[in-house]
Protein backbone atom coordinates (compact mmCIF):
# COMPACT_ATOMS: atom_id res chain seq x y z
CA UNK A 1 0.00 0.00 0.00
CA UNK A 2 2.83 2.45 0.84
CA UNK A 3 4.58 1.64 -2.43
CA UNK A 4 1.47 2.71 -4.39
CA UNK A 5 1.38 6.02 -2.52
CA UNK A 6 5.09 6.63 -3.06
CA UNK A 7 4.82 5.71 -6.73
CA UNK A 8 1.77 7.96 -7.10
CA UNK A 9 3.59 10.87 -5.47
CA UNK A 10 6.63 10.40 -7.70
CA UNK A 11 4.41 10.19 -10.78
CA UNK A 12 2.58 13.39 -9.74
CA UNK A 13 5.87 15.26 -9.29
CA UNK A 14 7.13 14.06 -12.69
CA UNK A 15 3.89 15.13 -14.41
CA UNK A 16 3.97 18.56 -12.76
CA UNK A 17 7.61 18.99 -13.79
CA UNK A 18 6.78 18.02 -17.39
CA UNK A 19 3.90 20.53 -17.44
CA UNK A 20 6.16 23.31 -16.17
CA UNK A 21 8.78 22.47 -18.81
CA UNK A 22 6.13 22.50 -21.54
CA UNK A 23 4.73 25.88 -20.46
CA UNK A 24 8.07 27.68 -19.98
CA UNK A 25 8.72 28.72 -23.64
CA UNK A 26 5.24 30.23 -23.90
CA UNK A 27 5.59 31.96 -20.53
CA UNK A 28 8.88 33.47 -21.71
CA UNK A 29 7.19 34.54 -24.97
CA UNK A 30 4.45 36.31 -23.01
CA UNK A 31 6.92 38.31 -20.91
CA UNK A 32 9.03 39.14 -23.96
CA UNK A 33 5.84 40.48 -25.58
CA UNK A 34 5.17 42.66 -22.55
CA UNK A 35 8.66 44.12 -22.78
CA UNK A 36 8.25 44.69 -26.53
CA UNK A 37 5.00 46.58 -25.84
CA UNK A 38 6.91 48.89 -23.52
CA UNK A 39 9.65 49.42 -26.10
CA UNK A 40 7.08 50.03 -28.88
CA UNK A 41 5.35 52.68 -26.77
CA UNK A 42 8.75 54.28 -26.16
CA UNK A 43 9.38 54.10 -29.91
CA UNK A 44 6.32 56.18 -30.77
CA UNK A 45 8.00 59.23 -29.20
CA UNK A 46 11.65 58.46 -30.02
CA UNK A 47 13.84 57.59 -33.00
CA UNK A 48 14.55 54.03 -34.13
CA UNK A 49 18.12 54.40 -32.87
CA UNK A 50 16.96 55.50 -29.41
CA UNK A 51 14.32 52.77 -29.36
CA UNK A 52 16.94 50.13 -30.15
CA UNK A 53 19.12 51.48 -27.33
CA UNK A 54 16.15 51.33 -24.93
CA UNK A 55 15.32 47.81 -26.12
CA UNK A 56 18.95 46.81 -25.57
CA UNK A 57 18.74 47.91 -21.94
CA UNK A 58 15.59 45.82 -21.45
CA UNK A 59 17.17 42.77 -23.10
CA UNK A 60 20.28 43.03 -20.94
CA UNK A 61 18.26 43.50 -17.74
CA UNK A 62 15.97 40.53 -18.42
CA UNK A 63 18.72 38.31 -19.92
CA UNK A 64 16.66 36.92 -22.80
CA UNK A 65 19.70 35.73 -24.71
CA UNK A 66 19.10 38.04 -27.69
CA UNK A 67 20.82 41.20 -28.76
CA UNK A 68 18.94 44.34 -29.78
CA UNK A 69 20.09 43.76 -33.37
CA UNK A 70 18.09 40.50 -33.48
CA UNK A 71 14.86 42.55 -33.34
CA UNK A 72 13.30 44.42 -36.23
CA UNK A 73 11.98 47.88 -35.56
CA UNK A 74 9.74 49.68 -38.04
CA UNK A 75 8.47 53.20 -37.56
CA UNK A 76 5.87 54.65 -39.90
CA UNK A 77 5.35 58.29 -40.82
CA UNK A 78 2.50 58.61 -38.29
CA UNK A 79 4.85 57.32 -35.55
CA UNK A 80 3.27 53.84 -35.35
CA UNK A 81 6.07 51.60 -34.11
CA UNK A 82 6.37 47.85 -34.64
CA UNK A 83 8.99 45.76 -32.87
CA UNK A 84 9.34 42.02 -33.33
CA UNK A 85 11.52 38.96 -33.39
CA UNK A 86 11.32 35.41 -34.67
CA UNK A 87 13.38 32.89 -32.75
CA UNK A 88 13.77 29.16 -32.21
CA UNK A 89 12.83 27.63 -28.88
CA UNK A 90 12.37 24.14 -27.52
CA UNK A 91 10.69 22.14 -24.82
CA UNK A 92 13.29 20.28 -22.77
CA UNK A 93 12.34 17.71 -20.19
CA UNK A 94 15.04 16.15 -18.02
CA UNK A 95 17.71 17.55 -20.33
CA UNK A 96 16.24 16.03 -23.48
CA UNK A 97 14.74 18.12 -26.27
CA UNK A 98 11.18 16.95 -26.79
CA UNK A 99 10.16 19.42 -29.49
CA UNK A 100 11.71 22.38 -31.29
CA UNK A 101 9.63 25.17 -32.77
CA UNK A 102 9.76 28.72 -34.02
CA UNK A 103 8.10 31.56 -32.11
CA UNK A 104 7.32 35.06 -33.33
CA UNK A 105 6.63 37.97 -31.05
CA UNK A 106 5.52 41.26 -32.58
CA UNK A 107 4.05 44.35 -30.95
CA UNK A 108 2.71 47.48 -32.63
CA UNK A 109 1.78 50.66 -30.83
CA UNK A 110 0.39 53.96 -32.09
CA UNK A 111 1.36 57.37 -30.86
CA UNK A 112 -1.21 58.92 -28.57
CA UNK A 113 -1.53 62.66 -28.94
CA UNK A 114 -1.86 64.77 -25.82
CA UNK A 115 -5.38 66.15 -25.49
CA UNK A 116 -4.82 69.03 -23.12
Amino acid sequence: MKIKKIFGAILAVVLIWCAICAIKPFWDKYWLGQDLKTAAIYGTKHSVKDTRKYLSSIIEREDYGFSAEDFYIEKKANNDTTIGITYDDEIRIFGMTVIEFELTVEETRSEIKASF
